[in-house]
């Protein structure tokens, strides 16, 4: 039988370390691969040999075939493992490793094509006997021709791009009105994917559970499942938590769709991990959707209740052995629940972030797997997936709640991400109860994006700033005593949040202890017993706010402070404006200017000089971490210079549109 000798994994980051992790007890040398952007990352240091396929800010380094062929032949790899994304399901990578001799660890070409074309693996699937969701599928159909489509199927429907997954291309339209603007997008967003604009028609079942089969299956012809996993919670399609088992698939209920998903494994002739996914109705009904070729994000959910190693599986089936597991075999214990964590700010309808790794700490008792390194930098040019905090427990609601603890004691800081949202969204009663659908996150939006006020850590960042020294426990003894304390007031003036604060701190006799006003209506607030230490990420402090105990992480970012209470997910960025001129201040100022929130590259203009634009009206869109983001004018102004072009990379705070007042 042959063995792979030496793996070549032509992905990044935390995939690409799971990969690793799972290559080197089988005994394989393991090549990693890398943009310029990437030169520092881990997967490259955990490596054996790293090879760099060329410069950022591109994603083409990672989907360039013929490059990953040149590196796997000059280094004597003999298998490539794609991971996801990326060419993880791009036929002509297999085609490629077949025609050079070396061993794609996933299945075959014709099976990746057959599956990655939607229309195609609806037609394969209903002969092999899956209930298909009705729909229209024409590759050349003109948008009049899907209009009439849509009108037969009957609204709502949902348009998908013909050529991928992940929900990239995918819009629900809800009624006729709406379909011409969102095929566009939908093609748009298609394009710049996977360019393919190709699109196929689906009636919608609104508010489904999502649902997919684990399958693996050998070059012999074996093949068993590994139970389902569910990934309802969604935002824009794109899956957020994910758990396994569903609460809402019983035994025979698994049985059958895991019967259904092993007929299309058999009819493609599918070989190695792949994933079969559903949706399942509120009667009980399933239809088949899609099928992933490759290995899915969410993986480690299965292998945490099966205890198999997925990842190996598919090494070891791509060097032929032999699938030892019957289906029988397969047991399930516990439950798991995923949380993706990513640089995302949900305050912001999720606009990716990027920005230095000022602190990381995983929590110790969950799996996080991840590629984040303190002093590093999150970058525009690749997904916002930063980490996966993976929880097991012996029931689901325990599960909910080892996942709500784990996402409180992890610590990232230096950019907005979405921990406390994962953490609400574990903690919601509907959630722990299992009773919801893909609607869910739109349904709850009010109580899952409600702001937190993080009070305490303003009262922090004030007394820290008015000390001006994080590392003293307090102002020195000497004026402890002093009478006149109009001497020793600090006036400050922050902004955080969007708003500016006016903050006076005091200090009282005792030492380590302040008296706060303007941050808050009625009697100011105390600070006692403050304790402030440096440690390894910044500073440490304890103190008592109106006789409360509490502990903070502070860390120093330019003239930003970033404040981190102890099990609270998200951070306070302060910024300290107290000897910035208030001329300068932005509040109540019509601003000409229309910025760049993020590094990303321009897909849309929609307006034109001389155009008058309305609050909430689209100027521009932008394309970063592979989303399509809409840039819209806050107020009534007529557009006077339009500075961008379709294509443009832009840079952060980049001028995109300049406004002016109407007259």
């Amino acid at each position: 039988m042959p063995r792979i000798r030496k793996l070549l994994v032509a992905n990044r980051n935390e995939i690409a370390r799971r990969i690793l992790r799972a290559a080197r007890p089988l005994g394989m040398t393991t090549v990693a691969v890398y943009s310029e952007a990437d030169a520092k990352a881990l997967h490259v240091q955990e490596a054996d040999e790293a090879y760099c396929l060329g410069p950022a800010p591109s994603l083409d380094s990672y989907l360039r075939i013929d490059k990953l062929i040149e590196v796997a032949k000059a280094c004597g790899a003999d298998a490539i493992h794609p991971g996801y994304g990326f060419v993880s399901e791009n036929p002509m990578l297999a085609t490629a490793c077949a025609e050079a001799g070396i061993t794609l660890v996933g299945p075959t070409a014709q099976a990746i094509a057959d599956m990655a074309d939607k229309a195609r693996a609806k037609q394969i699937a209903q002969a092999a006997g899956l209930p298909c969701i009705p729909g229209f599928s024409d590759p050349t159909a003109s948008v009049e021709a899907l209009m009439q489509a849509a009108e037969r199927i009957g609204y709502p429907v949902m348009i998908k791009a013909l050529a991928g997954g992940g929900g990239r291309g995918m819009r629900l339209v809800l009624t006729a009105g709406e379909f011409a603007s969102q095929l566009h997008s939908a093609q748009l967003e298609a394009k710049n994917a996977f360019n393919d604009d190709r699109v196929m028609l689906e009636k919608a079942i609104l508010n489904p559970r999502h649902i997919e089969i684990q399958v693996l299956a050998d070059t012999h012809g074996h093949a068993i499942h590994l139970g389902e996993r569910d990934c309802s919670v969604q935002r824009r399609h794109q899956k957020i938590v994910e758990e396994a088992p569903s609460p809402a698939v019983n035994a025979e209920l698994r049985a059958r769709m895991g019967e259904a998903a092993l007929k299309l494994v058999k009819a493609t002739q599918y070989v190695g991990a792949g994933t079969v996914e559903f949706l399942l109705d509120a009667s009980g009904a399933f239809y088949f959707i899609e099928m992933n070729t490759r290995l899915q994000v969410e993986h480690g959910v299965t292998e945490a209740i099966t205890g198999l190693d997925i990842v190996q599986w598919q090494l070891r089936i791509a060097a032929g052995e032999r699938l030892s597991l019957q289906q029988d075999d397969v047991r399930f214990t516990g439950h798991s629940i995923q949380g993706r964590l990513c640089a995302e700010d949900p305050a912001r309808d999720f606009m990716p972030q990027t920005g230095p790794v000022l602190a990381w700490q995983p929590d110790d008792h969950a799996r996080t797997d991840h590629a984040v390194t303190v002093g590093g930098e999150v970058s525009p040019w690749y997904d916002s997936l930063l980490a996966k905090v993976i929880v097991h427990a012996t029931s689901r609601l325990e599960a909910c709640e080892r996942l709500a603890d784990a996402l409180n004691r992890t610590v990232l800081v230096g950019f907005e991400h979405n921990a406390l949202y994962l953490q609400r969204i574990c903690s919601h009663p509907v959630f722990q109860a299992g009773e919801f659908g893909t609607g869910f996150l739109a349904e709850h939006a009010d109580d899952l994006l409600a702001p937190q006020a993080l009070l305490e850590e303003q009262v922090v960042a004030a007394v820290y700033l008015a000390q001006g020294s994080g590392t003293e426990q307090c102002w020195p003894a000497s004026m402890a005593g002093f009478s006149s304390t109009r001497a020793l007031v600090r006036p400050l003036r922050l902004e955080t949040q969007g708003r500016v604060l006016q903050v006076r701190v005091a200090p009282l006799s005792d030492a380590g202890a302040f008296s706060l006003s303007g941050l808050i209506d009625g009697d100011p607030l105390v600070v006692s017993n403050w304790v402030a230490t440096p440690v390894a990420d910044g500073v440490d402090v304890r103190c008592l706010i109106n006789g409360q105990f509490n502990r903070f992480l502070l860390l120093k970012q330019a003239t930003a402070l970033w404040v981190k209470r102890h099990l609270n997910p998200q951070a306070l960025c302060v910024q300290d404006n107290t000897l910035v001129s208030t001329a300068s201040a932005s509040d109540g100022v019509f601003q000409p200017l229309v910025k760049s929130p993020m590094n990303g590259k321009i897909t849309q203009v929609l307006v034109q000089p001389g155009q008058t634009v309305e609050p909430g009206q689209v100027l521009v869109c932008l394309e970063a971490m592979k989303m399509e983001h809409r840039i819209a004018a806050k107020v009534v102004a007529v557009v006077d210079q339009v500075v961008v072009q379709v294509g443009d990379q832009m840079g952060l705070n980049q001028t995109l549109v300049l406004l002016k007042p109407v007259q």
